[in-house]
């Protein structure tokens, strides 16, 4: 969409700079206007030489202007605003939408008669930091919402200094500052119903104090509210208080908190686009602190993101869909401030009549997950374990790489680090080629396939002895590998045959499934499942198409990780990686299991309700059969063992996706930071490195038409 912008003040410059580049995709600035020519000439000359600089009336005359962005003081929007509807123009303006809500009450009427899109900042709303909150809330982290509370500081000897606008009617500290706040309380909590406050001025003269500026060492008049408190009741009930000091510091130390059932949330300046966004969960133990939880960021929107508003809003218009930024909720936050003002020099609570809907949260942007495409192992003992997944499971050898396709790829990754001039990973990479140059004719890794695109990856011994892990149940990270089987007794049979030795008999599960765990020649747990089908079933899942499977297993169905950190291993596989929750089992599940068929007194009832809502299972389906199973260790303190390239067994997990680029995208608009770029391997295929929260590194591969894998 085409903008044209008004206004080549100090916030002009971060407007132009995202969207001519960021936000580039969506919008396009032909022409920029103000007041003084030459401001809007400078701003020109600094953002690309195809804007021009013009007059106010050439910008609203112009029909290649399809959107308006309004950036002037507040006390010109509803004048600029009102002619650039009137002109079939969009607009999008900095906050407030005007500077009283009867101006604004009209500029909505006449954008509804037009048919027009109207959208007002703030948006910081639309930034990492509240959209991680967001969605905490959106997913009850939280529990239920019952308070909030806000306290903010400024320091207006150095901002009435630096902006004379600020010492106009209508750019108070309630109106300049606050409606950051109330923004992002409506956005998350939903509209405001009454407020009531008390508000002072206690310093209705100011000396200029900034060197330089114009009335530098000049008394200036500043007639504007600079302390407020506040009491905010929303209309689901929601009662929090709202405090803003100007006479204090400059740097805001922000207190936002929301307050449920199940936790606290700690969020951050509502001035700015990211922060950290923490989490205090709901402990039993009331005498022992807990440290809140820093949320995993969802959206990458962290640094300064203006104009992220009027993207939106361009991509509104063309979706036809309400502009998350709209107008209603800028008219709705300018009637609460107004409410606080006027309520607070009359001593009294005012009612705020207006209503607006929550803006819609950003979406979670799917990877475009095909298969779990292999799960990756160190070979302790590498004979014994081609016998147990080639032979007894008839798996079959793909293909094999050898050492010196290694140093291929480390010879590729050493030209990289040349050219950033990073001399230090040159000879750290020249070193290891070295020392695998002598085995470079001798197997690197192998590729055993088990179905359509579904594989086992098997490092061979370099020759150094590694380390092994005894009980991957005492640590955080992978524990087991599950595949899925059309007749558990077959499988059983087949390993019984060959002396493996079944850890438990065939047994049924919590789901229905019917399972056998062993452990392969390395120690790795292994387990084999199958599904109940029809209404039997937990999870719904298509029949397994004709021919899918070339060994005795269908499906890699299930990879298992115990978590440590609960909360954020679920954002990075639900939010980060767009992953849908299937089914969780609590612990009142299992323990119902291990009881059935026992009677139930009241005391095993009522301990089954607290179980009831403390999880053992989640699963996160990557595709139909195929999961991420994550257990939660309740009451258990584990041990971290991150680094797994020496060690014997599992070392990553590789998710297949349809196209490599669009998963980077996703995994980075969904907040994500990739290990590494995009990368091409000797393998012919595209891939990229992720690690999840816990240290469990997973890899997301693309197969090219020239892919091994395929052949």
């Amino acid at each position: 969409m085409r903008v044209g912008v008004i206004g080549a003040g100090a916030i002009s410059g971060i407007y132009l700079k995202n969207m001519t580049t960021l936000f580039s995709d969506t919008l396009e600035v032909v022409c920029i206007a103000a007041r003084n020519l030459a401001h809007a000439e400078k701003r020109a000359s600094e953002y690309g030489p195809g804007i021009r600089a013009c007059t106010v009336d050439e910008l609203l005359a112009d029909p290649a202007v399809e959107l308006v962005v309004v950036l002037t003081p507040v006390g010109t929007h509803a004048e600029l605003i009102h002619r650039a509807l009137l002109a079939g123009k969009h607009v999008y303006t900095e906050k407030t939408i005007a500077d009283s809500p009867d101006k604004a009450a009209e500029l909505l009427k006449l954008a509804d008669e037009r048919g027009l899109w109207l959208g007002s900042a703030p948006d910081t709303f639309l930034g990492s930091a509240l959209q991680t909150a967001r969605k905490a809330l959106d997913d009850g982290l939280a529990g239920e919402v019952n308070s909030f509370a806000i306290s903010v500081n400024r320091c207006n000897s150095v901002l009435l200094s630096l902006f004379p606008f600020l010492r106009q009617p209508g750019a108070g500290i309630l109106y300049d500052y606050g409606v950051y706040y109330l923004t992002a309380l409506v956005s998350l909590l939903g509209p405001i119903a009454r407020v009531g406050g008390i508000i002072g001025t206690p310093y209705p003269r100011h000396v200029n104090i900034v060197p330089g500026t114009p009335d530098f060492g000049k008394e200036m008049e500043t007639p504007n509210e600079s302390q407020v408190s506040a009491v905010v009741q929303l209309r689901s009930g929601i009662t929090g208080t709202f405090h803003i000091d100007a006479d204090s510091t400059m740097r805001d130390e922000a207190f936002f908190a929301i307050y449920g059932t199940k936790g606290i949330l700690y969020l951050t300046d509502a001035n700015a686009f990211g922060g950290t966004v923490r989490f205090l969960p709901e402990s039993p133990d009331y005498e022992t602190p807990i440290q809140p939880i820093a949320l995993l960021p969802f959206s990458s929107y962290s640094d300064n993101s203006r104009g992220i508003g009027p993207k939106d809003l361009a991509e509104a218009v063309r979706e036809n869909r309400p502009c998350r930024a709209s107008k209603e909720m800028a008219f709705h936050v300018l009637e609460a401030l107004t409410a606080i003002l006027r309520g607070g020099s009359q001593g009294t609570f005012l009612d705020v009549l207006s209503d607006c809907k929550r803006p819609e949260p950003f979406p979670v942007h799917p990877i475009g997950a095909m298969n779990i495409g292999h799960a990756s192992f160190n070979m302790m003992h590498a004979d014994e374990m081609m016998h147990f997944y080639g032979d007894l499971l008839g798996m079959r050898e793909q293909f094999s790489l050898s050492w010196g396709d290694l140093i291929k790829l480390l010879s590729m990754s050493r030209d990289h680090a040349r050219e950033l001039g990073d001399s230090e990973q040159v000879e750290a990479l020249g070193r290891r080629m070295e020392e695998l140059a002598p085995i470079r004719e001798r197997k690197w890794l192998s590729y055993l396939k088990l179905a359509d695109r579904q594989y086992v990856e098997f490092f061979w011994p370099e020759g150094v002895k590694l380390r092994e892990i005894p009980d991957r149940w005492a640590n955080s990270g992978y524990c087991k590998l599950n595949f899925e089987v059309s007749s558990i007794e077959e499988i059983r049979d087949r390993l019984v045959s060959a002396g493996v030795r079944p850890d438990e008999d065939i047994h049924s599960t919590v789901d229905g499934s019917r399972e056998i765990t062993v452990h392969d020649p390395d120690g790795n747990e292994v387990q084999f499942t199958e599904y109940p089908d029809g209404d039997r079933a937990r999870i719904s899942m298509p029949p397994v198409p004709e021919g899918h499977s070339c060994s005795l297993v269908l499906y890699t169905t299930q990879v298992a990780y115990q978590v440590k950190d609960a909360v954020n291993m679920d954002r990075f596989y639900r939010l980060g990686l767009g992953f849908r929750k299937v089914d969780s089992l609590s612990l009142a599940d299992r323990e119902a299991a291990e009881r059935a068929g026992e009677a139930t007194d009241l005391p095993a009832r009522t301990r089954l309700k607290i179980l009831s809502e403390k999880p053992w299972i989640d699963y996160y389906e990557v595709a139909p059969h195929q999961y991420i199973e994550l257990f939660h260790a309740e009451g258990k303190t584990l041990k971290e063992d991150r680094h797994l390239d020496d060690a014997g067994g599992y070392q990553h997990l590789c998710i297949e996706v349809a196209d490599i680029q669009a998963a980077w995208d996703a995994v980075t608009r969904n907040g994500l930071i990739p290990d590494e770029p995009i990368r091409y391997g000797p393998d012919g295929a595209y891939q990229f490195w992720l690690t999840d929260p816990d240290g469990n590194r997973l890899e997301l591969m693309q197969y090219t038409e020239e892919a091994l894998h395929l052949k």
